[in-house]
């Protein structure tokens, strides 16, 4: 829109006390878009994305959980904040389960990623931890790299990883 917010449904600056979000066939670059925000959610649900799912920017936000069926890009994208999931469970995401960028620090403790391009992607400067991730039929299971050249490369820590059916694994 004329203020850059890209998401079917958009929050910013806002407080959040332990919210329930259901998003179902959104059809802009993203689902839910959550910017400047902070505070804690009980549970997001979107479903049927065009794009993005999720896309949180530049808040400090604490989610019990997060369950996604199905988005045409990203399932979850987080920049520039602090973030702390306790449960994902991703399904059919078309290139990210998660993409985590720009300085990002980021906690989670259980991970579900099934059908992804990549189960979970940590750049520019980043630092992501993981508890137990359980990633099957994906291309990649992790990935931590540098995108854009005025940051650094990223920490990627995963205590505990179940990675099933990614394309080094699969036949012919």
């Amino acid at each position: 829109n004329i203020h850059g917010m890209t998401g079917c449904l958009n929050f910013y600056k806002v407080k959040f006390d332990n919210n329930k979000l259901d998003i179902q066939n959104g059809r802009c670059e993203d689902s839910l878009n959550i910017v400047d925000s902070v505070g804690e959610i009980k549970e997001i649900r979107v479903s049927s994305a065009f794009s993005d799912a999720l896309d949180i920017d530049f808040s400090n936000i604490f989610i019990e959980e997060v369950l996604i069926q199905s988005a045409g890009n990203d399932c979850v994208d987080f920049s520039g904040g602090n973030y702390e999931i306790n449960k994902f469970n991703l399904k059919n995401c078309g290139d990210k389960g998660i993409s985590i960028g720009e300085q990002s620090v980021t906690k989670i403790d259980t991970i579900l990623v099934e059908k992804a391009k990549i189960g979970v992607a940590s750049k520019d400067s980043s630092k992501s931890y993981i508890n137990k991730a359980t990633i099957e039929k994906v291309d990649t299971c992790l990935s931590s790299y540098n995108k854009k050249q005025e940051f650094y490369g990223s920490n990627l820590i995963v205590k505990n990883i179940d990675c099933k059916d990614y394309l080094m694994d699969q036949k012919d």
